[in-house]
Protein backbone atom coordinates (compact mmCIF):
# COMPACT_ATOMS: atom_id res chain seq x y z
CA UNK A 1 0.00 0.00 0.00
CA UNK A 2 1.42 3.51 -1.12
CA UNK A 3 2.09 6.08 1.41
CA UNK A 4 -0.32 8.44 -0.72
CA UNK A 5 -3.00 6.21 -0.07
CA UNK A 6 -2.66 5.55 3.40
CA UNK A 7 -2.50 9.25 4.02
CA UNK A 8 -5.52 9.52 2.17
CA UNK A 9 -7.69 6.93 3.99
CA UNK A 10 -5.98 8.55 7.29
CA UNK A 11 -7.15 11.82 5.74
CA UNK A 12 -10.56 10.61 5.24
CA UNK A 13 -11.08 9.22 8.51
CA UNK A 14 -10.63 12.58 10.30
CA UNK A 15 -12.76 14.15 8.03
CA UNK A 16 -15.29 11.53 9.09
CA UNK A 17 -14.75 12.01 12.53
CA UNK A 18 -14.84 16.04 12.42
CA UNK A 19 -18.19 15.46 10.91
CA UNK A 20 -19.63 13.31 13.34
CA UNK A 21 -17.93 15.56 16.15
CA UNK A 22 -20.08 18.70 15.06
CA UNK A 23 -22.96 16.73 14.25
CA UNK A 24 -23.03 15.21 18.07
CA UNK A 25 -22.16 18.51 19.41
CA UNK A 26 -25.67 20.14 17.37
CA UNK A 27 -27.48 17.46 19.03
CA UNK A 28 -26.27 18.39 22.22
CA UNK A 29 -26.89 21.95 21.48
CA UNK A 30 -30.86 21.11 20.38
CA UNK A 31 -31.30 19.28 23.64
CA UNK A 32 -29.58 22.10 25.96
CA UNK A 33 -31.10 25.29 23.79
CA UNK A 34 -33.47 23.79 21.44
CA UNK A 35 -33.45 24.57 17.50
CA UNK A 36 -34.47 27.43 17.70
CA UNK A 37 -32.21 29.00 19.93
CA UNK A 38 -29.30 26.93 18.63
CA UNK A 39 -26.66 28.99 16.56
CA UNK A 40 -23.77 28.09 14.43
CA UNK A 41 -21.77 29.55 16.88
CA UNK A 42 -23.27 27.39 19.94
CA UNK A 43 -22.31 24.52 17.76
CA UNK A 44 -18.77 25.39 16.98
CA UNK A 45 -18.47 26.34 20.76
CA UNK A 46 -20.06 22.83 21.93
CA UNK A 47 -17.63 21.02 19.23
CA UNK A 48 -14.24 23.08 20.22
CA UNK A 49 -13.87 23.96 16.51
CA UNK A 50 -14.73 27.63 14.94
CA UNK A 51 -17.14 28.71 12.91
CA UNK A 52 -15.20 28.28 9.64
CA UNK A 53 -14.63 24.87 10.43
CA UNK A 54 -18.39 24.08 10.82
CA UNK A 55 -19.52 25.87 7.60
CA UNK A 56 -16.72 23.61 5.81
CA UNK A 57 -18.78 21.18 6.39
CA UNK A 58 -22.41 22.57 6.53
CA UNK A 59 -22.82 25.34 4.06
CA UNK A 60 -25.64 27.18 6.38
CA UNK A 61 -27.55 26.50 9.60
CA UNK A 62 -30.34 25.18 7.76
CA UNK A 63 -27.60 22.26 6.10
CA UNK A 64 -26.36 22.24 9.02
CA UNK A 65 -29.95 21.25 11.07
CA UNK A 66 -30.89 18.99 8.21
CA UNK A 67 -28.30 16.82 9.11
CA UNK A 68 -28.24 16.93 12.78
CA UNK A 69 -31.67 15.57 12.70
CA UNK A 70 -30.82 12.98 10.56
CA UNK A 71 -27.46 11.96 12.32
CA UNK A 72 -30.03 11.71 15.43
CA UNK A 73 -32.49 9.29 13.50
CA UNK A 74 -29.62 7.34 12.90
CA UNK A 75 -28.17 6.86 16.25
CA UNK A 76 -31.93 6.21 17.72
CA UNK A 77 -32.03 3.28 14.99
CA UNK A 78 -28.76 1.89 16.15
CA UNK A 79 -30.17 2.47 19.54
CA UNK A 80 -33.42 0.54 18.97
CA UNK A 81 -31.95 -2.13 16.98
CA UNK A 82 -29.76 -3.17 20.55
CA UNK A 83 -33.14 -2.68 22.89
CA UNK A 84 -35.34 -5.30 20.23
CA UNK A 85 -31.99 -7.86 20.05
CA UNK A 86 -32.70 -11.03 21.57
CA UNK A 87 -36.39 -10.31 22.31
CA UNK A 88 -38.38 -13.49 21.16
CA UNK A 89 -41.77 -11.80 19.99
CA UNK A 90 -42.77 -8.69 17.72
CA UNK A 91 -44.57 -7.63 20.73
CA UNK A 92 -41.52 -7.44 22.98
CA UNK A 93 -39.64 -6.08 20.13
CA UNK A 94 -42.03 -3.09 19.59
CA UNK A 95 -42.42 -2.95 23.12
CA UNK A 96 -38.38 -2.48 23.52
CA UNK A 97 -38.04 0.18 20.79
CA UNK A 98 -41.26 2.67 22.72
CA UNK A 99 -38.86 2.26 25.47
CA UNK A 100 -36.29 3.17 23.80
CA UNK A 101 -38.59 6.14 22.29
CA UNK A 102 -39.74 7.47 25.71
CA UNK A 103 -36.65 7.39 27.28
CA UNK A 104 -35.25 9.41 24.95
CA UNK A 105 -38.13 11.85 24.87
CA UNK A 106 -38.11 11.60 28.63
CA UNK A 107 -34.30 12.41 28.48
CA UNK A 108 -34.83 15.45 26.23
CA UNK A 109 -38.03 16.98 27.87
CA UNK A 110 -36.06 16.58 31.92
CA UNK A 111 -32.57 18.14 30.63
CA UNK A 112 -34.81 21.39 28.18
CA UNK A 113 -37.67 22.63 29.16
CA UNK A 114 -37.46 25.09 26.25
CA UNK A 115 -38.36 21.75 24.05
CA UNK A 116 -42.42 22.76 24.31
CA UNK A 117 -41.95 26.46 22.89
CA UNK A 118 -39.45 25.67 20.09
CA UNK A 119 -41.53 26.65 17.35
CA UNK A 120 -38.73 25.23 15.57
CA UNK A 121 -38.69 21.90 16.30
CA UNK A 122 -41.89 21.70 15.83
CA UNK A 123 -42.01 22.96 12.40
CA UNK A 124 -39.08 20.27 11.84
CA UNK A 125 -40.95 17.11 13.26
CA UNK A 126 -44.65 18.05 11.80
CA UNK A 127 -42.29 18.55 8.06
CA UNK A 128 -40.58 15.54 9.00
CA UNK A 129 -43.01 13.34 10.48
CA UNK A 130 -43.72 11.43 6.89
CA UNK A 131 -39.99 10.70 6.39
CA UNK A 132 -39.97 9.46 10.52
CA UNK A 133 -42.63 7.15 9.66
CA UNK A 134 -41.12 6.02 6.18
CA UNK A 135 -37.82 5.42 7.65
CA UNK A 136 -39.44 3.42 10.92
CA UNK A 137 -41.44 1.85 8.83
CA UNK A 138 -38.27 0.10 6.63
CA UNK A 139 -36.94 -0.31 9.80
CA UNK A 140 -39.79 -2.37 11.14
CA UNK A 141 -40.51 -4.46 8.10
CA UNK A 142 -37.63 -7.01 8.57
CA UNK A 143 -38.76 -7.55 12.40
CA UNK A 144 -42.60 -8.00 11.02
CA UNK A 145 -41.84 -10.46 8.47
CA UNK A 146 -40.19 -12.39 10.46
CA UNK A 147 -42.80 -12.35 13.36
CA UNK A 148 -45.05 -13.56 10.12
CA UNK A 149 -43.16 -16.53 9.62
CA UNK A 150 -43.31 -17.54 13.38
CA UNK A 151 -46.60 -17.31 13.22
CA UNK A 152 -47.28 -14.37 15.05
CA UNK A 153 -48.76 -12.09 12.12
CA UNK A 154 -51.61 -13.10 10.30
CA UNK A 155 -50.57 -14.97 6.60
CA UNK A 156 -52.69 -12.78 4.45
CA UNK A 157 -51.09 -9.35 6.43
CA UNK A 158 -49.30 -7.38 4.19
CA UNK A 159 -45.79 -6.28 5.70
CA UNK A 160 -45.33 -2.77 4.73
CA UNK A 161 -48.84 -1.82 5.83
CA UNK A 162 -48.01 -3.72 8.79
CA UNK A 163 -44.69 -1.91 9.67
CA UNK A 164 -46.61 1.44 8.90
CA UNK A 165 -49.00 1.08 11.39
CA UNK A 166 -46.72 0.04 14.11
CA UNK A 167 -44.59 3.05 12.88
CA UNK A 168 -47.13 5.35 13.34
CA UNK A 169 -47.80 3.88 16.76
CA UNK A 170 -44.47 4.74 18.00
CA UNK A 171 -43.89 7.82 16.39
CA UNK A 172 -47.24 9.15 18.30
CA UNK A 173 -46.15 9.01 21.42
CA UNK A 174 -43.69 11.86 20.55
CA UNK A 175 -47.09 14.55 20.38
CA UNK A 176 -47.97 12.93 23.85
CA UNK A 177 -46.95 14.06 27.28
CA UNK A 178 -49.15 11.81 29.67
CA UNK A 179 -51.63 9.22 28.97
CA UNK A 180 -54.56 7.64 30.64
CA UNK A 181 -53.23 3.85 30.66
CA UNK A 182 -49.22 5.02 30.72
CA UNK A 183 -47.14 7.58 32.45
CA UNK A 184 -44.83 9.19 30.16
CA UNK A 185 -42.42 9.47 32.76
CA UNK A 186 -42.21 5.73 33.18
CA UNK A 187 -41.10 4.41 29.95
CA UNK A 188 -41.37 0.95 31.37
CA UNK A 189 -45.28 1.42 31.52
CA UNK A 190 -45.59 2.89 27.47
CA UNK A 191 -43.49 -0.49 27.12
CA UNK A 192 -45.88 -2.30 28.75
CA UNK A 193 -48.90 -0.39 27.04
CA UNK A 194 -47.39 -1.36 23.29
CA UNK A 195 -46.54 -4.82 23.77
CA UNK A 196 -49.63 -5.71 25.09
CA UNK A 197 -51.86 -4.21 22.34
CA UNK A 198 -49.85 -2.83 19.23
CA UNK A 199 -49.71 -6.28 17.30
CA UNK A 200 -53.34 -7.30 18.20
CA UNK A 201 -54.85 -5.78 14.99
CA UNK A 202 -52.16 -7.54 13.11
CA UNK A 203 -53.52 -11.33 13.19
Amino acid sequence: MSTERVAGEVESADEFDRREQILDAANECFTQLGIQRTSVQDVARMAKVSRGTVYRYFVDRDVLIEAAIEHGAQRFYRAVAAAMAGKPTLAEQLGAMAETHANILLDHRTRNRLMADDAELMRHMISDGDTAVRRSTKFLEPYVRDAQKRGEVGAGVDVTAASEWLARIVYSFSTVNQGLSFDMTKPETVRKYVEKFAVNGLR
